[in-house]
């Protein structure tokens, strides 16, 4: 499986290879392949990645909305009860 946004959120902790390696048990060199697009991932390691990360395995697959990216809703005018569903996930 591809982890499109691995490198993200490793930014995000700012952790660099290295630490994230130490804190999930995945070596450096497995975490650059998988950053790069060179190697695909097994669920284990996928699920080490996201512990050490903190963050749900789903994350990194890009299979999440996240509601900090998007754009509030403008307020429905007067009289307008019309709900949007918002679908989030795979």
């Amino acid at each position: 499986m591809n982890l499109p946004h691995l490198r993200v959120f490793r930014q995000r902790a700012v952790m660099s290879q290295d630490q994230l390696a130490e804190k999930s048990g995945v070596a450096r060199d497995t975490i650059s392949k998988l950053e790069t697009g060179k190697r695909k991932a097994y669920p284990s390691t996928i699920q080490k990645l996201a512990g050490g990360l903190s963050v749900e395995p789903q994350m990194l697959l890009g299979g999440v909305e996240y509601f900090d990216d998007v754009k509030p809703e403008p307020e429905p005018k007067e009289g307008h009860t019309e709900k949007k569903d918002r679908k989030v996930g795979f």
